[in-house]
């Protein structure tokens, strides 16, 4: 029986949800690594969690590396966690998501495993690093640093090749005129124009496709990876392809709601962030889109769902935060209007979760893709269209 800090020799089978690695003692006991571990590599962890089917641990030495192991591109990579996936190229890093989520559909359905799951379809990221036009620093002396690797201490960063050249290169000025603590940071896609959380400025961010434009401030959220972006927003308006009166719930500032109502589609867009709704409201007045809605509204109290039952949408974009929305499936399901569901996920495990109610009822998982958003770590987007049979 192993104990937490025993040190142990294990062979990583595969690759988990959340980009851990499952192994296995000679005993069958299961051991999952944190992630930073790859499929055949022989690695000795280090115990640091005991459960009573499994225990948790982290890698300490990697004995016999995979043929997919490179050498991280970051001079940080060692100490930061901001992109433990960054030894493989971002092209095996793709498929490796996608592997990892073939793998996790069935567990999350469990008893609906029995429905069809559709090809999974895959778009990687055009740009593998350099792709963010929005991140987070940690301040200290008016020095820019990332949080540790399984810990709480502050790493000095001269670099992130998360960011965006442009806004890894203004990273360390735009430190030096905060205080200490977490920040956000932001470049313009358009312009290269950087700026804080703090700057009272308006980013551009264009949608060419849809020929806008829109002013962001650095304070609202926005998908980071704005180049994919295009892609995950074109997929989401085509799924919708047919439908007049759509409602984009947890809708942000409008990545969704503004390129449809562009197309004269009516959008009722109900966001609780204040910030967010403000932002698209006055988008939607400078570009002259008549046909959105915005409003204010906590869509984890009823009031909020009375606003969009009266709507009476045919189709509804789901883009909730990583925690998903519990409870949401069974509202959804009691609204006769709606014939098909987006659902943009960045945890589609908690989406399945949430989405049990609908499946059960017979509604039908008719695409499924992943988006590569986030090359060098874990994480993806997936976006899930759901039908009423």
């Amino acid at each position: 029986m192993s104990n937490v800090g025993d040190l142990l020799t294990l062979t990583v089978e595969k690759l988990l949800w959340r980009g851990r690695g499952l192994a296995r003692q000679d005993s069958g006991q299961v051991v999952m690594i944190e992630p930073g571990v790859l499929p055949d590599e022989v690695v000795d962890v280090r115990v640091t969690r005991t459960a009573k089917d499994f225990l948790q641990a982290e890698a300490v030495k990697i004995q016999s590396p995979s043929p997919l192991r490179g050498i991280h591109p970051c001079p940080h990579a060692a100490d930061c966690g901001g992109s433990r996936f960054g030894m493989v190229t971002p092209e095996t890093g793709t498929q490796l998501k996608a592997d990892i989520l073939r793998d996790a559909l069935p567990r999350a359905l469990g008893r609906d495993h029995g429905l069809l799951i559709p090809e999974l379809r895959v778009v990687p990221s055009p740009q593998g690093w350099r792709y963010r036009q929005r991140g987070q620093i940690h301040v200290a002396s008016g020095l820019p640093h990332a949080m540790g690797h399984a810990s709480n201490d502050l790493v000095p960063l001269t670099d992130c090749h998360l960011l965006a050249a442009p806004l890894a290169k203004a990273m360390p000025a735009l430190a030096k005129g905060l205080p200490n603590g977490r920040f956000t940071i932001a470049a313009s896609p358009d312009t290269g124009q950087t700026a804080t959380e703090r700057d009272n400025v308006l980013l551009p961010f264009s949608f060419p496709d849809f020929g806008l434009t829109l002013q962001l401030p650095p304070s609202t959220f926005f998908q980071a990876n704005w180049a994919l972006n295009q892609h995950l927003v074109r997929s989401t308006v085509d799924a919708l392809h047919g439908f007049e009166r759509i409602a984009d719930l947890f809708s942000g500032a409008g990545n969704f709601a503004l390129p449809l109502a562009s197309l004269g589609k009516h959008v009722l867009a109900v966001e609780g962030s204040a910030p967010a709704v403000d932002t698209g409201m006055r988008n939607a007045d400078r570009l002259a889109l008549k046909s959105v809605t915005f409003r204010d509204a906590n869509l984890a109290k009823p009031a909020a769902w009375k606003m969009v039952h009266d709507f009476a949408p045919r189709a509804a974009i789901l883009d909730p935060p990583r925690t998903g929305a519990k409870g949401i499936g069974r509202t959804l399901l009691a609204m006769p209007s709606l014939e098909r569901l987006a659902w943009v996920s960045c945890d589609v495990v908690n989406t399945i979760r949430d989405a049990k109610p609908l499946l059960a009822a017979g509604w039908i998982i008719s695409s499924l893709t992943l988006f590569d958003m986030f090359p060098g770590t874990w994480h993806m987007e997936v976006l899930m269209i759901l039908d009423r049979p």
